[in-house]
């Protein structure tokens, strides 16, 4: 590993099929289905690891990736994670429909529904949808106490059928601690089990009463109200969860950054060092949905005492006053803050085992690599 050119990013294939087996493992002894969030990966290899120890659907946080999931025969179900309300991203989900993918979408509001059961009246298909409940990120999703109202009202379009509910405590990331995240994951389920509650007191019977968050997955995995769980970063798990959340341990985390020590500058007298990573390969976050909690942008696994402080787009000031024993010419290894920024930023992957190379892996779902059908052939003039 150490013989490779920098930056990049490198993935410990050993702690990513141990993270993933360990949840897929806990999740069928308690009964549970695992749908993965692919927006953290993005990687068919990845997804098809998942499937493999067990996940029969998946979470997309884009079209891009259920068409992929589609084309590649990696599943038969895809559930959309955000509302649909352009013609263009519905007509791309009915033609996953058409292929012989069942795919459920999440709705929260009455407009969107009629939006949505009118262009699937005039193709003449069908769609489940679950409903989105906001339990407290005031993002998305309809308000607990109104489930039973909202889903009487939609009843009306029926080109949608009613499958369940399910929800995001995206909250438990401004969590600074464990107990904050144990706090989220318990009141949370408390609010579904009463949307569920009322839901069958309505005559419904729910197949997916499903929540999805990293943070809260260790707690979800055995609260008995929850059929379908949604995680994404437990794939890697980063810098926001070890140190706040409590999910997981730098050993866990199989997603870093390979970067070079390029400068100690001399009017630096010895306490600074400048790094060939930037805020295009680490990302800017500080904290998740929190506000900055964290006071550096990564972990340098051979230096734990110095501090990434300051990133410019491609180098980065690490503070080493603490530790004077970095060198000019130095490779060392970065857990980031938040992974799923980070695999975002590149077009594959260095997978090894042990520090040894063992190939590549493509991040092929990734935002921006499927051109649009629409513009497919539209050609810039000279």
């Amino acid at each position: 590993m150490k013989d490779l050119p920098t930056p990049l990013i490198l993935l410990d294939v050993k702690k990513l099929k141990r993270n993933i087996s360990k949840v897929s493992r806990i999740a069928m002894k308690n009964g549970k289905k695992i749908w993965p969030m692919i927006k953290t990966h993005k990687s068919t290899y990845i997804a098809r690891l998942q499937r493999d120890y067990g996940s029969d659907g998946f979470l997309c946080g884009t079209i891009d990736e259920a068409e992929v999931l589609t084309e590649k025969g990696l599943t038969k179900n895809i559930m959309i994670a955000y509302p649909i309300a352009d013609r263009e991203n519905l007509r791309r989900v009915m033609n996953i429909i058409e292929e012989g993918v069942r795919v459920i979408i999440r709705v929260d509001s009455k407009e969107c529904a009629e939006f949505i059961n009118d262009h699937l009246r005039k193709r003449g298909l069908d769609i489940d949808y679950v409903v989105k409940v906001d339990v407290g990120m005031k993002r998305l999703g309809v308000p607990p106490e109104k489930i039973g109202k909202f889903v009487s009202s939609v009843e009306k379009y029926k080109r949608l059928n009613f499958v369940g509910v399910a929800t995001h405590p995206g909250q438990a990331y401004a969590s600074t601690s464990p107990d904050g995240v144990k706090e989220v994951a318990e009141t949370t389920a408390g609010i579904l089990r009463e949307v569920k509650k009322e839901i069958e007191r309505l005559g419904y019977d729910p197949e997916i009463v499903g929540t999805g968050s990293t943070p809260t997955l260790r707690y979800d995995l055995e609260m008995d109200v929850y059929t379908h769980l949604f995680p994404g970063n437990y794939v890697y798990y980063d810098r926001f969860q070890v140190e706040f959340m409590g999910s997981a341990t730098f050993n866990d985390c199989a997603l870093t950054v390979l970067a070079t020590v390029i400068s100690i500058p001399e009017h630096s007298k010895g306490k600074l060092a400048v790094i060939n990573v930037g805020s295009k390969y680490l990302g800017l976050d500080r904290a998740a949905h929190g506000g900055g909690a964290l006071k550096n942008y990564g972990y340098i696994i051979e230096h734990p005492k110095a501090r990434i402080f300051a990133l410019s787009e491609e180098v980065g000031k690490v503070d080493i006053s603490e530790d004077q024993s970095v060198k000019i010419g130095e490779k060392v290894t970065i857990i980031p803050n938040h992974a799923c920024v980070v695999g975002n930023a590149t077009s594959y992957l260095v997978a090894h085992v042990n520090g040894v190379v063992k190939g590549l892996v493509e991040v092929d779902m990734r935002n921006g690599v499927r051109v649009p059908r629409i513009i497919f052939n539209v050609q810039l003039s000279k």
